[in-house]
């Protein structure tokens, strides 16, 4: 139990040390209220004046800026107020291009002039895609049948206040219905949103084997059929602090050629679980972007109560992770990365349907074939980028809606180094990742284009000496 507390002091300690950085951070800026005692050139702002938004309301930009009418700002310091306050706007997803001057006035104050280049809100098109854990996965099974098809509608920016509601329904490899809708927070305000989902798989993976995942397809009946349901409260304070408190509710309801097959897979020999979760999750965010970081840095730390002793009185599970990224610039041109994670459960044996570890939702670069199931783990990644290609702007004269009339896009080539360790208390005599040190490193080259694509082409190797091409979206860190 004295490790529960420790691990529980230290997120709440590495959660002080963060609020601290965010008090340093915006110290450049004194509000109305505030008296400038140190002597410096500070001007006023008198006023803000927003452009070009035809759907967004004021408030919503107004919330991203580190200033608002009234402060001082020094005037050594315009210059860095206006840089974080677009990569703020920017990290909304709101707007493809946002642009920010100032006027310095007589009268010693300032006037800021905020346009912004709004995205396409409205989303209705298909959906194709492959179900398994990454796109290298798919090309090593070459299987078909786990493709997913269906469509997808997403609305951004609902009522031009940053709401989203989104409806998706696939069919192919899973089967699913799922229904959400959430709130944005603003300074000092809270955020809300809920989610339902609902899916059945008739191939279902349902043991590991040889560090792979093992499927089973099932023809007369669904392998799986599961529902989820949850509601979250969240928090903002300052522009980069994030608190988040999640309820949901899981249910499980699995094939008995499943559970003969692996009794383990829901609680023992089990054919049906539900359970409730709780969740909560702080974030400290001060990267110069969420699609494709250069600079800053992003803590986030996690804990969950899986199971509470209701329904299944052995399922319970307390889970810790930390998580900790930092984006410098070492020169011209030159960047580098670094992202270290660590994960630990209170519980030695998890069900193999909420099975932990790497490969699922993170793996090492050159082991996307594989997973490594465990209660506990830690990781790093690290890569050097070099910019090929800097961020640029193309017009395309005959795209007639605006939205997509200009596209940026950039080019990076890249060199990593990563390594991990996953702990498993009973592993199998097959399942040889685990309980030992792994790495994997390689080149690749990244493009990054507009709507928050990255597309990555990666040469990797790994421990075992094997080594292939891997293509992966979305995958910067």
């Amino acid at each position: 139990m004295l490790k529960f507390y420790g691990v529980s002091f230290k997120i709440f300690f590495l959660c002080t040390i963060m609020q601290g950085i965010v008090l340093q951070a915006n110290a450049v800026v004194l509000s109305e209220n505030e008296d400038d005692q140190s002597g410096e050139h500070y001007v006023v702002v008198q006023q803000i004046v927003i452009s070009n938004n035809k759907i967004t309301k004021p408030r919503v930009i107004l919330n991203e800026l580190i200033f608002k009418q009234g402060d001082k700002i020094l005037v050594d310091k315009l210059g860095q107020v206006v840089k974080r306050s677009r990569h703020n706007l920017l990290n909304t997803s709101l707007f493809n291009f946002v642009s920010i001057r100032y006027t310095l006035q007589a009268d010693e104050t300032v006037i800021f002039h905020v346009n912004v280049d709004e995205r396409w809100y409205w989303w209705v098109f298909p959906i194709f895609e492959v179900a398994d854990r990454n796109l290298s996965a798919f090309f090593d099974s070459q299987d078909w049948s786990r493709v997913n098809y269906g469509v997808y509608l997403k609305r951004d920016n609902f009522r031009g206040r940053n709401e989203k509601i989104i409806a998706r329904v696939r069919l192919g490899f899973t089967t699913q219905i799922l229904f959400g809708y959430s709130s944005p927070e603003y300074n000092k305000k809270g955020g809300w949103g809920t989610y339902f989902n609902f899916s059945m798989q008739e191939q279902l993976p349902y043991m590991t084997m040889n560090n792979q995942q093992v499927f089973k397809s099932l023809d007369s009946e669904m392998a799986q059929v599961s529902y989820m349901a949850s509601i979250y409260y969240s928090l903002r304070f300052g522009l980069y602090q994030r608190h988040r408190l999640e309820l949901m509710y899981n249910q499980y309801s699995v094939s008995d050629s499943i559970i003969d097959l692996n009794p383990n897979y829901l609680t023992a020999n089990d054919s049906k679980l539900k359970f409730l979760e709780l969740k909560y999750e702080y974030e400290f965010d001060k990267r110069d972007s969420k699609v494709y970081p250069l600079k800053g840095n992003r803590i986030k730390a996690e804990v969950s109560n899986v199971g509470f002793g209701v329904w299944q009185e052995d399922l319970h599970n307390l889970k810790f992770s930390v998580q900790y990224d930092k984006h410098l610039r070492l020169a011209e041109r030159w960047n580098w990365a670094s992202l270290l994670y660590g994960e630990y459960n209170t519980s030695d044996h998890l069900p193999y349907v909420l099975n932990t570890g790497s490969g699922y939702k993170r793996f090492l670069n050159g082991y996307e074939l594989y997973v490594m199931d465990g209660t506990r783990q830690i990781s790093a990644n690290n890569q050097m980028l070099f910019t090929l290609l800097k961020p640029r702007v193309k017009n395309i004269g005959f795209m007639p809606l605006t939205q997509f009339a200009k596209v940026n896009y950039a080019l990076y080539l890249k060199s990593y180094y990563d390594f991990g360790y996953v702990w498993n208390e009973n592993p199998s005599n097959t399942n040889t990742f685990v309980n030992d040190w792994q790495y994997g490193y390689g080149v690749g080259v990244d493009f990054v284009t507009f709507y928050d694509m990255v597309w990555s082409f990666n040469y990797s190797a790994n421990k075992q000496k094997q080594h292939g091409f891997f293509v992966h979206f979305n995958l910067a860190f």
